[in-house]
């Protein structure tokens, strides 16, 4: 099945997969060929493909996954490939974002900097080789 992970500055991944898993809004989603069509947001994290029995992972800054069974299209606002990452400006964003979180008292601001964190950890975990998604 086709995979087409498109970011609003570029296309991060199109070709031929057997399978894609992903992190939505309602827990793990994987998706194989023939998959019931579907239309489904996103959570910031690890997502992954098969492509010839290696799995592919990659950070995904939430979106939409959508498929009709014989293709999957992802529409992120930011996704890279785990070779993309580097770790140490993921730690260094992960360290900002924990400064940040301990000393704001507006929602709204906690709530940006715990999204700042939350894609910090997935790249991160990316970049160190502890990430999982299946």
């Amino acid at each position: 099945m086709k995979l087409k992970i498109v970011t609003p500055e570029r296309v991060v991944v199109e070709e031929e997969v057997e399978a894609v898993y992903g992190k939505t809004i309602d827990g793990m989603m994987g998706i194989l060929p023939h998959h019931v069509p579907v239309v489904t947001p996103l959570e910031i994290g690890v997502m992954s493909y098969l492509k010839d029995g290696q799995k592919k992972p990659l950070a995904v800054m939430g979106g939409l996954l959508s498929t009709d069974g014989k293709s999957v299209t992802v529409l992120s606002d930011a996704a890279e490939l785990n070779t993309e990452i580097d770790a140490v400006r993921a730690q260094l964003a992960k360290d900002r974002a924990q400064a940040e979180l301990h000393k704001l008292t507006d929602h709204h601001d906690v709530a940006l900097a715990q999204q700042a964190l939350a894609r910090a950890l997935v790249r991160l975990s990316l970049a160190t080789g502890k990430a999982s998604a299946r």
